[in-house]
């Protein structure tokens, strides 16, 4: 027997006095019980929530359909599960029950073994529930402070913005993609863009590792092949296997002549000139942290760098862009959308006005990123 005092509170509405004395009977070993014998009085005592309300149907007065729709309409009970009592047997009235938020109909004359284990259920549901509130709540508090620590040390990163912009759109406060820029003390430019798998804070876990390797040995003047294959190794090493980085980086020399390329994973980086067709640096390497041995990090493209050339990388959070009702945005739009604002010197952000006009104003599917490195 539980104690008095720790027992759950079950709600008895029925304007039989046989049919509450019954009921009384059947569930005063093991809860504690609160008696209504018509609809008023029921929503009254239910200004206290009971843990259970087992409701007469068919009543003077407003009736328990009446009362369930009042009770789920209260911010202060639409919690409390609703049992209907009801010595009807038509499929109509039961399905009107659960339409009004009912949990279960137990039908007259009552059986005694039948209420004891439908009320027990119920309230060993209801705990259940109780219980993993509490834990997702937990969970959710857990969460936020861990984004908030996983923004803050992303904010630090020095960013070097000289000859680069970008534009990023998160789902969550925490991104999977990552831009990051830096100057050799030589003056080589490095630029990465990088897409973790998935979204939300398991994506974004591995920013902060990867931005701190890209800064400190671009700082230690270390060239782009070597960072990459550091980033490479460290994911692999301390990061789950089902976390890994699709990347597209760029190596620009000290006398800003030259730039090299690498896509390990990512849409085709764009090369545009005025005098020259579009460069395409298409995938040639796999992503970073799936493998420590079957990648050398070798460029996959080396050109010279000119006056009005500019250089797009992005993640394919852009390409993949949807409505529910049409084909993905593509590649293809995107390169004549990118010799537009090429062309016309547009800013980047005329990236999210064609998508959202595209997607029909309901915004992106996953995490997107696009980094613009100019002369």
């Amino acid at each position: 027997m539980i104690g008095t005092a720790n027992r759950p509170t079950v709600l008895l509405v029925d304007d039989s006095p046989v049919s509450l004395a019954l009921l009384h009977d059947i569930l005063k070993e093991d809860f504690r019980i609160k008696v209504a014998n018509n609809g008023l009085k029921a929503l009254e005592l239910a200004a206290t929530p009971p843990d259970l309300i087992l409701l007469d149907v068919m009543m003077p007065g407003i009736d328990g359909f009446e009362v369930c729709r009042r009770l789920k309409e209260n911010p202060v009970t639409c919690h409390v599960p609703v049992v209907f009592l009801t010595g009807k047997t038509e499929v109509a009235d039961e399905e009107l029950g659960f339409s009004l938020g009912a949990v279960d109909f137990i039908h007259k004359p009552f059986a005694p073994v039948i209420v004891n284990a439908r009320v027990h259920t119920h309230i060993a549901l209801l705990h259940a529930r109780r219980e993993l509130e509490k834990k997702n709540l937990i969970l959710s508090d857990e969460k936020e402070l861990l984004e908030e620590i996983v923004s803050r040390m992303r904010s630090a990163s020095p960013f070097d913005g000289r000859k680069v912009k970008y534009i990023q759109s998160s789902l969550e406060k925490t991104a999977g993609d990552i831009a990051l820029s830096a100057y050799r003390p030589d003056g080589g430019q490095h630029v990465l863009v990088g897409d973790f798998s998935g979204h939300g804070l398991p994506a974004a876990i591995g920013g902060p590792l990867v931005s701190y390797i890209f800064y400190r040995l671009t700082a230690e003047g270390c060239d782009m092949r070597y960072i990459l294959k550091e980033m490479n190794s460290h994911l692999c090493r301390h990061l789950p296997t089902q976390i890994y980085m699709a990347a597209s980086a760029l190596e620009l020399n000290p006398a800003r002549e030259q730039v090299t390329i690498w896509n390990h994973g990512l849409p085709p980086a764009l090369c545009l000139s005025g005098m020259d067709d579009m460069i395409q640096v298409r995938s040639s390497g796999i992503p970073l942290g799936l493998s420590e041995s079957l990648d050398t990090f070798e460029p996959h493209a080396l050109f010279e760098m000119k006056p009005d050339m500019r250089i797009y990388q992005y993640s394919d959070g852009i390409t993949e862009a949807a409505p529910a009702s049409q084909e993905l945005y593509g590649q293809a739009r995107l390169e004549m959308l990118v010799s537009r604002i090429y062309r016309e010197q547009l800013p980047l952000e005329v990236v999210w006005q064609e998508l959202d006009i595209y997607c029909e104003g309901n915004g992106l599917s996953d995490d997107a990123i696009m980094v613009e490195t100019s002369y």
